[in-house]
């Protein structure tokens, strides 16, 4: 009902709230304003002519929101949120083997209704800085590995009228904090199985979640 709904709703992180948090665990980022971009097209084209225009095509991401099919297997209903540079190809039926889901019910986009009350902020402004949110306690986020190889990493703050810049090792930092058992990053180009952060997963081929994490920010500061 409309109450349940209300209560949800106040419990939405904000951007105010994210750039707080930012502060308070110290992760270094710079943040701007422009107009309304909820595509990468229209983002590129609104962060002409600020500092961050060098940055374009070279940081920029998109962020794709799977659920996993009820009939997809072991995963079922499990959502998870993909993360990816723009010019990064992300597959859902390639991702979906790599995750060990079944092929007749591969992972598609979350149905308005689970975005809205889990993500709980606009279409077009998904971030990773959601993690940090309760309503996302039950999604796994899957980074681009190829983060890892840029200067720095742009996402909106919650809202698509800001964008946030910051370098990858301060968003490893971020998602230490925020969800330390619920992220990994992962080789989109890749067809090899990947196993989730936490141990719940298919094939075990990553890395313990802890040690990836440290040799993931000295990658990232190299």
């Amino acid at each position: 009902g409309g109450v349940a709904r209300l209560q949800v709703a106040a419990m939405a992180m904000g951007k105010d709230d994210l750039l707080g948090k930012l502060a308070e665990w110290k992760i270094e980022h710079e943040t701007i304003q422009h107009a309304l971009s909820p595509t990468c097209e229209l983002h590129s084209e609104n962060i002409k002519g600020t500092a961050f225009e060098k940055f374009i095509g070279n940081g920029q991401a998109k962020n794709l929101f799977f659920k996993v099919p009820s009939g997809g297997g072991p995963l079922k209903n499990r959502l998870f949120l993909v993360c990816a540079l723009v010019e990064t190809a992300v597959d859902n039926k390639v991702l979906s083997a790599r995750l060990g889901i079944k092929p007749s019910a591969p992972l598609r986009f979350a149905a308005d209704d689970v975005f809205d009350n889990v993500l709980q902020i606009p279409k077009g402004s998904v971030n990773p800085f959601v993690m940090a949110q309760e309503s996302c306690k039950d999604v796994t986020l899957l980074l681009d590995s190829s983060f890892l190889q840029c200067d720095r990493l742009l996402f909106h703050p919650m809202q698509s009228d800001f964008t946030t810049a910051l370098a990858p090792a301060q968003l490893t930092a971020f998602l230490d904090r925020a969800a330390p058992s619920r992220y990994a990053y992962v080789d989109l180009g890749s067809a090899e199985a990947i196993s989730l952060p936490g141990g719940g997963g298919s094939a075990a081929t990553a890395s313990a979640p802890g040690d990836g994490g440290q040799s993931k920010k000295k990658l990232a500061a190299a």
